[in-house]
């Protein structure tokens, strides 16, 4: 589960983000500015031999939530980690609801403890790109705390506030680009959206970041 893009807090996060908020409305240069910078760093990721995109599900979002399924895909959209993982508490039924995971099916799952090593293997070394990252990178990291694993200080890339500045649609007030779900992202691009599992939302948020890389090719060809 993800909290809706205007609703979470950027607690303990170490993620890469485009320029910090501004109050003023940007003029149509700076919008355009805005735009270029993303697909410039969307073609820097695409490019990048080390990139691997990360998705998690969850039982909440608050501080007590528990990931219950993560999934890694790397540049070329090969699975590399995609595990259910067995909570210490029951999942909510509203949570239930968006991405289909129940206690049932998280009965004989691996516990964190049994993951996390895993994980950490496939991230050494890596860029890590995630929709939300935020979000994905506190969960993580309250999952560590939880089973006394070091704290994570690593920077991961936040797709969706590129994608935020790639789309330039501003947010009065909050004074930043609107944050828009994965799923309004994928349509951009002609993608249908697709059911919010952990391996099929890190696949939809490579995407998202091929598809504004895409444009900057466009962009060069109409040059």
């Amino acid at each position: 589960m993800k909290p809706l893009p205007e609703s979470y807090s950027e607690v303990n996060a170490a993620v890469v983000t485009p320029d910090p908020p501004r109050s003023a409305t940007p003029a149509g240069r700076d919008r355009l500015q805005a735009r270029v910078a993303a697909i410039a760093w969307a073609s820097d990721i695409v490019a990048r031999p080390d990139v691997v995109y990360l998705d998690t599900e969850t039982t909440g979002i608050d501080g007590r939530a528990e990931i219950v399924e993560i999934a890694v895909v790397d540049g070329a959209g090969n699975t590399l980690l995609d595990t259910l993982i067995r909570p210490d508490g029951i999942i909510p039924y509203e949570v239930i609801r968006i991405h289909g995971i129940d206690d049932r099916m998280v009965a004989g799952a691996p516990r964190w403890p049994e993951v996390y090593p895993a994980l950490l293997d496939i991230l050494r070394e890596r860029t890590v790109i995630v929709y939300n990252a935020d979000f994905d990178f506190r969960l993580v990291n309250q999952m560590n705390r939880r089973c006394g694993f070091q704290g994570r200080s690593d920077l991961w890339h936040c797709a969706m506030k590129h994608y935020a500045s790639f789309a330039t649609d501003w947010h009065a007030r909050h004074g930043n680009y609107r944050w828009h779900k994965l799923g309004v992202a994928l349509a951009r691009f002609g993608y249908p959206d697709i059911n919010h599992r952990a391996r099929s939302d890190a696949l939809a948020c490579r995407l998202v970041v091929r598809g504004m890389a895409a444009e900057g090719r466009g962009m060069g060809d109409e040059g």
